[in-house]
């Protein structure tokens, strides 16, 4: 597709009218420079000028649920190149690593916060054997890898996931093989990273392997897409299995966060007839409700018409949704609330085509319009911090919505690396709500017009700090928004943006920096202000109150 570029003097003619601005240095990542990708902004009417002042209200007094740093996860599935060449290159690779692991990926999830990775799967969790994947590495079992008949090596086993986890310092979720193992088995796992030293010869085992000390695993998911590749159960059947499962489990001080397998999408049938029979006699220990939600693709990775970049951003919007008719499903059985959501694969899904090595199953390039669906899902998890316990995006690397792609000795971020890195104020601080006044934004679709809000965001508060992370989704032209603190004001004001004068802009291993956050100080205070936000962009605003 071809379109015009952006007018650039037009769109600063606009900001200049405007009566109260955020100062020139503080307008940042402005589209400024030509574009260089093939996907360029054009015009596009609204419902309300450009010039015209949208409003934000944070309303610092309403205070919901402690936005966890377990919403801002991962996932690591033995899946094309996630594993084998994303994260574990060997120890003897010239690739630079630790005892085996690479070295650019640790520095950089270290840089994300204490957050969850997920692993061995997805899909091929439930048929992976946990003692394939001990002992010495020379003489652990190759098995059929269920991805294109791949071998899967078994070089990468608990051992070395966990080390992974400590030189990233994150902690692991672990999923369980439910659709070819047994109860057993996944006991037996349980003892085997969790017994004290001594205590059984699982633990024993576990010393003579490298790690003397418990692994200390906490989050178990008990099978993973029970209705569909883990083992096409009925809901009623899974629950059964899941019964059995969850019995017997040892807690050697680690106390179990076991997690359900929920619906594919929000199948609200699944999980009613899931609950109705987990109530039936005698209830099973659960603590979390995994959901997944792919928004998948409109276009291309890299090939998308302005509709379909509005289309994309409203699918991704669909996991509100998701979020509030599960939560009310879960409550028509447990009306305290004691099981949370988990939202543990999500992200976007584009076609075939775009893959850095041909080797990478399911690798996709992701470009600003995956950023920000990226944004926008974050923001719905901190608007919806009471009910959600973890969310992991799909996945770390090398797969699907990744932060990170590698492939032999070249490394880069993707945006959607930023993002994450962008919302990391958010961690451990208390949500607060917005209230938004923004016009629509029309676009087509499936042959019907349809509507996506223009700015949506989130806010958390901290002691004297709030953070507000605000998603603008028109493809063309700035925002004039007043920002409003009733009941408090502002003494400084930092501001974040992640944009570009090309929509599909993304980054390379020869341009890694094609696609970064711009972060300055503004000269903005007091109890209300005004600034600009670029088109198509992902902004934050870190704000201190008097």
């Amino acid at each position: 597709m071809t379109s015009p570029k952006t007018d650039r003097r037009s769109a600063l003619r606009l900001i200049a009218q405007t009566a109260s601005l955020c100062a020139a240095e503080a307008i940042v990542g402005f589209p400024g420079q030509r574009a260089r990708a093939d996907l360029k902004r054009s015009s596009r009417a609204t419902d309300r000028s450009a010039g015209d002042e949208l409003r934000v209200r944070v309303l610092l007094s309403e205070q919901g649920g402690t936005i966890k740093s377990a919403l801002y996860v991962q996932f690591a599935e033995h899946l094309g190149g996630v594993i084998y060449d994303g994260i574990w290159v060997g120890p003897d690779s010239k690739i630079p690593n630790l005892g085996g692991i690479r070295r650019a990926l640790v520095e950089h999830v270290r840089r994300l916060g204490r957050v969850v990775v997920r692993w061995p799967g997805g899909c091929f969790a439930d048929a992976y054997h946990w003692r394939d994947g001990i002992g010495s590495r020379e003489h652990r079992p190759r098995r059929f890898g269920r991805w294109r008949e791949d071998t899967e090596s078994n070089q990468f086993g608990t051992h070395e996931f966990a080390r992974f986890c400590r030189l990233c310092d994150v902690e692991p979720y672990f999923a369980a093989n439910v659709g070819t193992g047994s109860a057993e088995e996944f006991q037996q796992w349980v003892e085997y990273c969790n017994a004290p030293p001594g205590r059984t010869s699982l633990a024993d085992e576990r010393a003579a392997n490298g790690d003397r000390e418990p692994l200390r695993v906490r989050y178990w998911g008990v099978g993973n897409e029970s209705w569909g590749c883990g083992g096409k159960f009925t809901p009623e059947d899974y629950c059964t299995q899941y019964r059995k499962f969850t019995e017997w489990l040892p807690d050697y001080g680690v106390h179990p966060y076991l997690i359900a397998s929920g619906p594919n999408g929000n199948d609200l049938d699944w999980t009613r007839r899931f609950l109705h029979k987990w109530r039936d006699y005698a209830r099973a220990p659960l603590s979390g409700w995994a959901a997944h939600y792919y928004c998948g693709t409109t276009g291309h990775a890299l090939k998308f018409t302005h509709d379909q970049w509005y289309e994309m951003l409203d699918k991704a919007n669909r996991m509100e949704k998701l979020i509030t008719d599960q939560w009310s499903a879960l409550g028509e059985f447990d009306p305290s609330h004691h099981v949370k959501l988990i939202i543990d694969e999500w992200g976007c899904w584009h076609p075939s085509g775009t893959e850095i090595n041909p080797r990478h199953l399911l690798e996709q390039q992701c470009c600003l319009r995956d950023a920000l669906c990226a944004a926008l899902t974050l923001d719905t998890f901190n608007r919806h911090a009471d009910k959600i316990d973890m969310a992991n995006v799909a996945q770390l690397v090398n797969n699907l919505h990744t932060l990170f792609f590698a492939d032999g000795d070249k490394f880069v971020a993707t945006p959607n690396f930023y993002v994450f890195e962008m919302y990391r104020p958010h961690h451990g601080a208390k949500s607060v709500r917005l209230v938004v006044d923004a016009p629509a934004i029309a676009f087509r679709a499936a042959d019907n017009t349809h509507d996506i809000f223009r700015l949506a965001g989130s806010a958390s508060v901290a002691g004297k700090n709030v953070t507000l992370t605000l998603v603008h989704t028109h493809a063309t032209e700035p925002a004039t928004v007043r920002i409003e603190l009733p009941g408090g004001a502002a003494s400084t004001v930092r501001q974040t943006v992640l944009t570009h004068a090309s929509l599909n802009a993304h980054n390379t291993f020869e341009n890694p920096t094609e696609l970064i956050p711009k972060t300055t100080f503004t000269p903005l205070t007091g109890p209300s202000f005004v600034c600009t936000l670029a088109p198509a962009s992902v902004n934050r605003l870190d704000l201190r109150l008097v």
